[in-house]
């Protein structure tokens, strides 16, 4: 859904597969001069909007709707930072995993804040983004989150690397690993592989134990 730009306001595209959350960015940013001109429910409807018009912020969930080609993860997020380099970015998630946090952080977004914070910290590192202020801007429980696990970007309670950790959180989400293999176009080998050693590193022997692991460290 996209809506009319006003002249000199901030433009922002905001994605989320949930539709009150995007109505309610929408409100939160409106009432600080931003315009949030595009509502997209996924990754795909969010690439589709980037590709037809230039944005001054986006705001996108990291976990959502992957079905239908859909993509979301760090897969959206290199994508996104890919094609579109000078728009900055505002990653507004419920994760909690601090190792997927601090991967996030590292593919260069302007920021990331907690959907359970207040929302006058979205404002706040909204409004920090736009003016340029150097960042990555956390809200106050990301950056704790990512200090505790000693702010790198492979920091977890077990050594997991990125593509470790977004195959674990697929998998606990419900995706076969045919379908994470085609949203990472690699091979259904590779994924196998990838989750067999992260299970191995886990210390988990069966797929149960790993969901309940994901769900336990905030991947889920």
């Amino acid at each position: 859904m996209t809506y009319p730009l006003h002249p000199h306001t901030l433009s922002v595209a905001v994605a989320d597969d949930h539709p009150m959350i995007r109505l309610a960015i929408k409100d939160i940013l409106g009432t600080i001069g931003f315009q949030v001109v595009a509502l997209c429910q996924s990754g795909k409807a969010l690439f589709e909007t980037l590709d037809q018009q230039r944005f001054d912020l986006i705001v996108t969930d990291f976990s959502m709707e992957r079905a239908h080609g859909n993509e979301d993860g760090l897969r959206l997020i290199q994508r996104v930072r890919s094609r579109h380099p000078d728009t900055p970015v505002v990653v507004f998630t419920m994760l909690t995993n601090s190792g997927l946090l601090a991967c996030i952080r590292a593919e260069g977004v302007a920021g990331i804040v907690g959907k359970s914070e207040d929302p006058e910290i979205l404002k706040r590192i909204c409004l920090n983004v736009a003016t340029g202020s150097a960042g990555p801007h956390l809200s106050p429980a990301i950056a704790d989150r990512i200090a505790s696990a000693g702010g790198r970007a492979s920091a977890n309670a077990c050594p997991l690397s990125p593509k470790e950790i977004e195959v674990v959180r697929m998998f606990a989400n419900g995706d076969s690993l045919t379908s994470i293999a085609t949203s990472f176009h690699r091979s259904l080998a590779t994924i196998a592989a990838q989750k067999r050693s992260a299970m191995q590193k886990l210390n988990i022997a069966n797929n149960a134990d790993l969901i309940t692991y994901a769900r336990d460290h905030g991947l889920v």
